[in-house]
């Protein structure tokens, strides 16, 4: 368990016991190993959690995400000219992107907060391509507007060179020109989850 959670042997132990003493938990050691069972008062908790969690989800399906427009490596132009991806973000998404991603840093915590929600969500996969010389990365991609200009989408590669405080979002656009955008104007992001 310490190794899945990423803590020490140690913390566990003091947190199933800290469990266990405010009667969230029972634990019975046998010669099999330790066996953990949720109390009524356990089950309880459990349940207002995923009840609070879940009016959470029902309420936050469009997530807004503040960032800066910043200027790109030339990867996204790469990527999009590529028919694989092309062809597979126009069947995914309904749109033919643009070649070239629009990228914007989040300066704010709150927005930061948002961009890792996308994390956990599933959005929408573009699957992993081979072909016989390399391997073309799955891409996660959320439906998107940018400054209230839609369709877009965030998109989100299983490999990048970004931090995730960087964003990059497509769009059949040239979103720069379309909405006068140049690097340091203020862009808001509406997330569809």
């Amino acid at each position: 368990m310490a190794k899945l959670l990423g803590i020490s042997q140690q913390t566990v132990s003091r947190k199933l016991k800290e469990l266990e003493d405010n009667g969230i938990i029972t634990r019975a050691i046998s010669k099999e190993g330790e066996t953990i069972r949720l109390t009524e008062e356990g089950e309880r908790a459990f349940r207002e959690c995923v009840e609070n969690l879940e009016e959470i989800l029902k309420i936050s399906r469009i997530i807004k995400i503040r960032a800066k427009v910043t200027s790109g490596l030339g990867e996204g132009k790469f990527f999009l000219s590529l028919p694989y991806y092309s062809e597979a973000f126009k069947k995914f998404l309904g749109f033919q992107p643009y070649p070239g991603t629009l990228n914007a840093v989040i300066y704010d915590r709150n927005s930061m907060e948002n961009r890792l929600l996308l994390d956990a969500n599933k959005g929408i996969v573009i699957p992993e391509h081979r072909e016989p010389d390399r391997v073309l990365g799955s891409v996660k991609a959320f439906p998107a507007s940018v400054n209230s200009l839609s369709p877009s989408a965030i998109v989100i590669p299983t490999r990048t060179t970004h931090p995730k405080s960087v964003i990059e979002v497509i769009s059949p656009y040239f979103l720069r020109e379309k909405l006068n955008l140049k690097d340091g104007d203020e862009i808001v992001i509406e997330v569809f989850l």
